[in-house]
């Protein structure tokens, strides 16, 4: 277990990311249980994490649903991370396979919790994160072999990005032409392209085609019993 330095809970603000609503006051929920004087905040998809994160630039603690709104897998964990190196990762999804879990950890999560986990088991996870252990994944099992040295790398690449950058990469992945991209972000077209340079340049590749194939290595596949199909 590695252990880093404790956050102080006499001041503690928390950011909860998670797109479903009930399932975000259920966390509101068990925090304030725990931390009646913690400050929290919570956003629905990417754009709004980013929000939060540049007005309350020094939160203490991320719990990220993995399949966040805007994100591709471990994308917005290794964005965030390369932002606020200090600031500790709690990953939460249905998606709890060991392969998940490794590569999760692998990424620097300082945690992984199932959202079926109990509410004691939660708060425990919780209060060990913020008093500086990693790797935590309780209740949960953990593959040996976790994440490539591909993802690895991608992911050391998006954390040099900027919140633009990274936002033009999420539309990148998603199809959008540079033209759409700029009307989503109501920018010139210009200033997409030059965008895209940068982010060709960080990602060692030479075109959208590269590039949403090196993105993919960061993707994560929902597990078999996830993916039902629907009845007759």
């Amino acid at each position: 277990m590695i252990r880093v330095n404790a956050v102080n809970t006499d001041t503690l603000s928390i950011l909860i990311a998670d797109d479903h609503p009930l399932f975000r006051a259920a966390l509101q929920q068990v925090l304030e249980q725990r931390y009646p004087n913690a400050t929290l905040y919570s956003a629905a998809n990417v754009l709004q994490l980013q929000q939060e994160v540049s007005a309350h630039p020094d939160i203490d603690l991320l719990l990220l649903d993995l399949h966040m709104p805007g994100a591709l897998g471990f994308s917005v964990l290794s964005w965030f991370i390369g932002q606020h190196r200090n600031t500790p990762v709690i990953m939460i999804s249905a998606n709890s396979h060991p392969d998940t879990v490794r590569r999760a950890i692998d990424h620097g999560v300082a945690g992984f919790l199932s959202k079926s986990a109990e509410v004691t088991v939660m708060q425990s996870c919780i209060e060990s994160a913020l008093a500086g252990e990693r790797g935590l994944h309780p209740q949960l099992e953990a593959a040996n072999s976790g994440a490539s040295l591909q993802s690895l790398d991608v992911a050391d690449a998006l954390s040099t990005l900027t919140p633009q950058q990274f936002r033009v990469v999420s539309m990148l992945f998603d199809g959008l032409l540079n033209k759409q991209i700029a009307y989503e972000l109501e920018v010139k077209e210009a200033t997409i392209k030059a965008h895209m340079t940068e982010i060709f340049r960080k990602l060692g590749v030479h075109s959208r085609t590269q590039a949403v194939l090196t993105l993919k290595s960061l993707a994560v596949d929902p597990p078999a019993e996830l993916v039902q199909a629907p009845a007759p």
